[in-house]
C-alpha cells in the first residue's frame, strides 16, 4: 500500500498548529502550515492532493469533501460538518499526541 506522508495543517490557533506540526514531523510527515485560501487554491490545482488535511474549520473545505481525507480537530465537533466528508476522523481537543497520530494513521489506511 502506498503511504501518503504529507499533511496540510489549517488551524486557527498557532499553539495547536505548532503542536500538530511537531507531532507529525516526529512521525515522518511532511507538514505544511497554510491558510484556508492557500489550501483551497492547492486543492483546485492540476495536481491532486494525496495527503491529509488537518483543520479545525472543515466548513471551509466542503467543496472538496469527496476528494480529501480530513482530520477534524475541535473542542466541540459539529457532526453535520463531519458528515460531509466520507474520509474523516475527529480528534476532540484537548488531545494527546498519540490520539493525533492514531487518527492520521487511520486516515492513511483509507
Amino acid at each position: 500500500m502506498e503511504r501518503h506522508r504529507e499533511s496540510l495543517v489549517v488551524v486557527e490557533d498557532p499553539l495547536i498548529s505548532n503542536l500538530v506540526r511537531v507531532v507529525l514531523r516526529k512521525q515522518g510527515y511532511s507538514v505544511i502550515l497554510a491558510e484556508p485560501t492557500e489550501v483551497a487554491k492547492l486543492l483546485r490545482g492540476p495536481e491532486p492532493f494525496t495527503g491529509i488535511l488537518v483543520t479545525n474549520s472543515p466548513g471551509s473545505f466542503v467543496e472538496f469533501a469527496g476528494a480529501i481525507r480530513l482530520l477534524y480537530l475541535s473542542s466541540f465537533p459539529d457532526p453535520r460538518l463531519e458528515a460531509f466528508f466520507p474520509s474523516c476522523r475527529v480528534v476532540q481537543k484537548p488531545f494527546a499526541p498519540e490520539e493525533l497520530v492514531r487518527a492520521v494513521e487511520e486516515l492513511e489506511a483509507l
